[in-house]
């Protein structure tokens, strides 16, 4: 039961390769909900204390991050390159998350069924706890995200959205985090 239940002193969010060619090659009305979705986690977690990884795959071909979660995270915007698809085949991606000590892994990026699909697996593999936040990650076509969903939940990763896995993290209502955090949600689209 533990794996299905998030808490800040013990995630990291991580950030697979949201970039500017990749986001161009979705389709617009999903990558627009998945980049929102995207920035009220990364707003959730500044607000949380909850620590950060981002990657960025062949930024040469691929482009950088897209410029509103850089944005967003300001100075801790601090990306690793890599070429596997895999980000735990990168070896500065398994140090920084091995230094953080954290036991769940909440993931939000693209492409689902690379990048996404391939880290959570390794994710899994070795033990952690990961959380796939299934309206912050999207591929080209619709039935690549969804196998990637399910072939997720198969291999033991835990399948939520946004909205469930930023409650999760906040635990309880009258908090000054709960004040902050909230009101983003008001407006959300589905």
């Amino acid at each position: 039961m533990d794996r299905f239940i998030l808490n800040t002193a013990d995630s990291v969010l991580i950030l697979i390769d949201v970039q500017t060619n990749l986001a161009a090659a979705m389709k617009k009305e999903i990558y627009q909900t998945t980049e929102k979705n995207i920035n009220l986690l990364i707003t959730a977690c500044k607000t949380l204390g909850v620590p950060m990884i981002m990657t960025e795959q062949y930024r040469k071909g691929l482009g950088p991050t897209v410029k509103s979660l850089q944005d967003n995270l300001g100075p801790l915007f601090q990306p690793l390159e890599k070429l596997s698809f895999s980000c735990c085949a990168n070896s500065a991606f398994q140090t920084s998350l091995e230094k953080l000590k954290k036991k769940y892994c909440l993931i939000a990026g693209i492409e689902s069924h690379v990048c996404v699909l391939q880290t959570a697996l390794d994710l899994v593999r070795q033990g952690y706890y990961v959380h796939v936040v299934s309206d912050a990650v999207c591929s080209r076509f619709r039935n690549d995200w969804q196998q990637t969903l399910d072939l997720l939940r198969q291999a033991g990763a835990v399948v939520s959205t946004t909205e469930i896995a930023v409650f999760q993290l906040l635990k309880e209502a009258g908090t000054a985090d709960f004040k902050a955090i909230s009101p983003l949600f008001k407006n959300r689209e589905r």
